[in-house]
C-alpha cells in the first residue's frame, strides 16, 4: 500500500510553508550604486542589456515595468523634492506587486529596485535630485532592453 496520495482531504502541505524563490539574477558584480549616485557609463548599459534580457525571460510583462517607471516619470516631471513622498512610497507599491504577481522576472526587478532606490540620497535634495535622474535613466534603458528581447504586455 503506497501513502504517497494518504492526504485526501484537500489540503496540500507543500504549500503551508513556501519556499523562497531564489534570484536567478547576480547584482554583485555590477556597481548600481556607484552608477546612481555618480554617473552611468558604458557596463551600465552592459548591465541594462544583460538584465533587460533576464527580466524577460523571468516573465516580466512590460505593463508590470512600466507601472513603475510612470509614476517615477510623474515624479521627476512634478520635481523630485516636492515629490519624495511619493519616491519613498514606490518601494512598498512594488512590493505589493511582487507578492501579488509571484514571477522571477518581477522578483529580480524589486532586488534590482532596492539597491537603486536605497543608492538616492533623500536627506540631500540636490544630490538625491541628481541620483533620481541616472535611477530613472538606468530604469529606462532596462525597460527598452527588456522590450527589445521581447517583453510582453
Amino acid at each position: 500500500m503506497s501513502y504517497e496520495n494518504s492526504n485526501r482531504g484537500g489540503y496540500d502541505n507543500r504549500n503551508r510553508f513556501p519556499q523562497k524563490q531564489s534570484n536567478r539574477f547576480d547584482f554583485s558584480e555590477y556597481k548600481i550604486k556607484e552608477w546612481i549616485q555618480k554617473e552611468i557609463d558604458i557596463d551600465t548599459v552592459s548591465f541594462a542589456d544583460k538584465f533587460g534580457k533576464s527580466i524577460q525571460e523571468g516573465r516580466m510583462t512590460t505593463s508590470q515595468i512600466r507601472n513603475i517607471f510612470g509614476e517615477m516619470r510623474r515624479i521627476q516631471m512634478n520635481g523630485y523634492v516636492s515629490q519624495k513622498t511619493s519616491f519613498l512610497l514606490l518601494k512598498p507599491k512594488l512590493a505589493y506587486a511582487v507578492k501579488r504577481n509571484e514571477n522571477n522576472g518581477l522578483r529580480d526587478f524589486y532586488e534590482y529596485f532596492k539597491i537603486a532606490y536605497s543608492s538616492v540620497d533623500t536627506k540631500n535634495d540636490t544630490d538625491g535630485t541628481k541620483q533620481f535622474k541616472n535611477m530613472i535613466e538606468l530604469t529606462e534603458a532596462i525597460l527598452s532592453y527588456h522590450k527589445f528581447y521581447g517583453g510582453k504586455e
